[in-house]
């Protein structure tokens, strides 16, 4: 073992990076898919990457931008929770309102596993790249994950080496605001001794915000900021990775809800216009009298220890801890009134994870990769809700509201496994793929609804704690085939799983989610490395699909097993180099994601009535949706992107670059409420630049949305439409928009020493 460095699995992977003008073909791309360092063309999992220049490249700073690069991943925002994201992939995933509920698409960053969304935002600088796996990921990544797994892994410390990164944009929004924002990130990486190094990064970024009062003066925007801090030391036999990072979040930003669409006459619509504020699919007026504000801080640390155990094992633990804590409040009816401005609250959530891997040589017969995983989660959350309907019913006493309610969950789930996956090489050619997981979740919920200072509840009241156990064996089986050196044929079928979970109103049982999900695909280069092609076709059936729907009257979401659910579909991805210089790149998905059996879901205002069948209202107000595509999930989407590069000296290249991403009609409820469904629509951007004194300076002029697309990140229906008597009417809804809503033009500068 003397003399050999033990080096750390998917934590320092020889990622290839594009310098200079490309020429003679296209640099291959290194993943961690499986946990080990290895060729994309070469891996049997449909996998996306994002490397830092690509993200660079594209202006993408934030995990709604992915999509841009990933046509199977949709990014939806959480409601109010400001900088939560959650992802689908394939059309499946999980909006999580609940401290309880877990979601589909897991986030890991540095082999950590964030178990809930709010703890995986990330500002894309320093990186070095993004993994989008697609297709149950139960093996390998710590916690099951049903639907798919974001894996984001941050630039490593660099032995030996003295680096200094800068970035800085600005740009400008076409947004009801003053639209500026502004981002400032920089990274050092400096050796600390012949076998260390030390690497700090950090950023601040500034948005004016996407949403204006008209009411009265506040600021809707937010400003960030963080810092990542990571120590490295590489021995003979052991090895040695400590991280931490902060980041702080203050300001609404994207999570300010607007009226799109409120009833004609009704009473919102009415208050909305006296006050100057027109609901409409492009509005971005709100009129509140009370205070819109959202903050959060987030961090933690890790550890991972690996040893050399000769002959190519080795042994590695990641030991880990993170926090995030936040706090809310916002008018919820919007308007001047005091119909419910009562809405305001917060989350404390923190999580501790070991893993323990053993990983055989990379090279042999037989591979494998075997562990055990632990990981405690504790998560609380509260929020008090109160209104007056000010206008319907008369002004309750100082101190009290007509309607109220203090809802106050908290969490706590340990989850234990044992995993290994190997592959077999039965010919030269030929290799078998076997991987299983057992897993022992424990979950203890605990619901408090009172309403101490209001007349009448907005929910229904009382206290619960209630537990749930559950044992599960998830596996995955496959077979490669290596046609030549350049294309790769596997074809895998694999059982996901997602623990049992509970209402977080009702406090009723919700169970498992599984998982079952074949696909076939093949990877290729061609023409003398100059097209890389993969294609992949799948087809995944839920059963116990966990749900999220809107209760009743109340602002609080039920969470439900909305039955089996299948999506099936193709996926196409590409990259070229025609000629030198000139880059494309691109990618198609067709995905039909369908409930094959949903009930029970709420009507919506004006739902067509029946008796019996699918998408009409029923006698007991409910509506049966099976057959209807999956929120948020477009039948097709597409991504195409060009680069031309040209040197104009030994010191100077200048750079031209356009993209598109096309994504075609979706809906962001169940249901066809006309109101929810948001039409197909193509994403232009571009930019022009140079990189100068042999790539030291990059600096370009950019564009984002070139034809300013007014795409929301959300819409949701306003529940307490039916208190006010707008239900009648069409209802009242909500939308929220992001960076992506609006075009953006900009500079950005780049400095690398």
């Amino acid at each position: 073992m003397g003399g050999t460095a033990v080096v750390l699995c998917g934590s320092i992977p020889t990622f290839a990076q594009e310098t200079g003008v490309a020429t003679g073909g296209l640099s291959d791309i290194v993943v961690t898919a499986r946990k080990r360092s290895e060729s994309m063309q070469k891996v049997p999992v449909a996998v996306s990457v994002a490397s830092a220049d690509a993200l660079e490249q594209h202006q993408i700073f934030e995990a709604a931008q992915l999509p841009q690069l990933a046509p199977s991943l949709q990014v939806q925002t959480v409601n109010s929770q400001v900088g939560a994201k959650n992802f689908s992939i394939r059309g499946v995933g999980t909006a999580v309102y609940g401290p309880q509920v877990e979601s589909s698409v897991a986030v890991v960053i540095d082999d950590v596993v964030m178990s809930r969304p709010s703890m995986g935002v990330v500002q894309f600088f320093d990186l070095d790249r993004v993994e989008v796996l697609r297709g149950p990921q139960g093996m390998l990544f710590g916690k099951n994950a049903s639907a798919g797994l974001i894996n984001i892994v941050t630039a490593k410390p660099k032995i030996g080496k003295t680096e200094f990164l800068a970035h800085a944009t600005w740009g400008k929004t076409n947004s009801v605001t003053s639209g500026n924002e502004a981002t400032l990130e920089m990274a050092g990486n400096v050796p600390v001794s012949s076998n260390s190094a030390l690497r700090v990064s950090g950023f601040v970024t500034r948005q004016d915000g996407f949403a204006k009062n008209v009411y009265q003066s506040e600021n809707l925007g937010l400003t960030e900021y963080g810092a990542r801090a990571k120590y490295l030391v590489e021995g003979d036999v052991l090895q040695l990775y400590v991280a931490a990072d902060i980041a702080h979040e203050e300001g609404p930003g994207g999570s300010v809800l607007i009226r799109r669409f409120a009833a004609p006459g009704g009473v919102i619509d009415t208050a909305s216009r006296a006050d100057g504020v027109i609901p409409s699919k492009d509005n971005g007026l709100v009129s509140g009298n009370a205070r819109t504000t959202n903050s959060f801080d987030l961090g933690g640390i890790q550890a991972t220890l690996g040893y050399d155990l000769g002959d190519g094992y080795s042994l590695s633990n990641i030991t880990a801890y993170r926090s995030y804590k936040d706090s809310l409040q916002f008018d919820t009816d919007s308007t001047s009134l005091s119909l419910f401005d009562q809405n305001q609250g917060g989350r404390d959530y923190w999580q501790f994870s070991n893993e323990l891997r053993l990983t055989s040589p990379g090279t042999g017969p037989f591979t494998f990769q075997a562990g055990l995983y632990y990981l405690y989660v504790n998560a609380r959350e509260f929020l008090t809700q109160g209104g007056n309907l000010e206008t319907l019913l008369p002004a309750p006493p100082a101190g009290m509201s007509n309607l109220g309610v203090v809802l106050d969950f908290q969490a706590r789930s340990k989850s234990a496994a044992a995993f290994a996956e190997g592959q077999w090489a039965i010919t030269d050619k030929v290799k078998l793929m076997a991987g299983g997981r057992f897993t022992h979740d424990e979950l203890r919920f605990y619901s408090s609804r009172t309403n101490p200072n209001a007349f009448a509840p907005l929910a229904d009241l009382g206290v619960d704690n209630v537990a749930v156990k559950n044992d599960d064996f998830s596996y995955r089986l496959g077979l490669q085939y290596e046609v030549n050196n350049q294309t790769l044929a596997y074809a895998t079928y694999s059982r996901g799983y997602k623990g049992p979970t509970f209402d977080q109103v009702a406090v009723t049982p919700v169970d498992e989610e599984i998982a079952k999900s074949y696909e076939i695909g093949i990877k290729s280069t061609l023409l003398d490395n100059r097209l890389r092609l993969n294609l992949a076709l799948f087809r995944t059936d839920f059963s116990g699909y966990q749900a999220q729907v809107l209760a009743g009257s109340t602002l609080a979401y039920r969470t439900v097993n909305a039955g089996d659910l299948r999506t099936r579909g193709v996926e196409l991805e590409f990259s070229a180099l025609p000629i030198d210089g000139l880059t494309f790149n691109g990618g198609l998905t067709y995905n039909r994601a369908e409930y094959r059996n949903f009930g029970s879901v709420p009507c919506y205002p004006g739902q067509p009535t029946g008796t019996s069948g699918t998408n009409v209202c029923l006698p007991n107000g409910s509506t049966n949706v099976s057959g209807n595509q999956l929120v948020v999930a477009p039948k097709l989407t597409g991504t195409l992107a060009g680069r031309y590069e040209a040197a104009v000296s030994s010191d100077a290249t200048i750079y031209v670059q356009a993209d598109g991403y096309y994504r075609s009609a979706f809906r962001y409820t169940a249901d066809l409420d006309p109101q929810m469904r948001i039409g197909g629509s193509v994403i232009v951007g571009a930019s022009i630049g140079a990189k100068l004194f042999g790539d030291s300076v990059d600096a370009s002029l950019f564009v984002r949305n070139l034809f300013d697309k007014r795409i929301p990140t959300w819409i949701t229906a306003d529940p307490v439409a039916g208190a006010y008597g707008d239900a009648a009417g069409g209802g009242d809804y909500w939308h929220q928009f992001g960076t992506t809503s609006f075009r953006t033009v900009g500079i950005s500068l780049n400095y690398r020493m």
